[in-house]
């Protein structure tokens, strides 16, 4: 069970409006739950993609990036 509120396009803070636009954009155009549980938090959200664009810009490659975001997962035993 969510301990916070999901938000979609039509019901989030305004403020969080444009950051949720940019992580669609980010997931091939859908909205993934991560965003709507972010929505909550304008400025969370804000943080988290500043972070996130941070980052991108780094040494490691996108592939690099994401196997090290599965190898962690793994050893957290998330199941998605």
């Amino acid at each position: 069970m969510a301990r916070t509120k999901a938000f979609d396009m039509d019901n989030a803070p305004e403020e969080s409006l444009p950051y949720m636009e940019a992580g669609a954009k980010q997931s091939g155009g859908n909205l993934v739950n991560f965003f709507k549980q972010m929505g909550a938090s304008p400025k969370a959200l804000a943080g988290y993609m500043d972070l996130a664009g941070t980052l991108q810009g780094g040494a490691l490659d996108r592939r690099t990036q994401e196997s090290i975001a599965v190898g962690v997962s793994d050893f957290h035993g998330c199941k998605y």
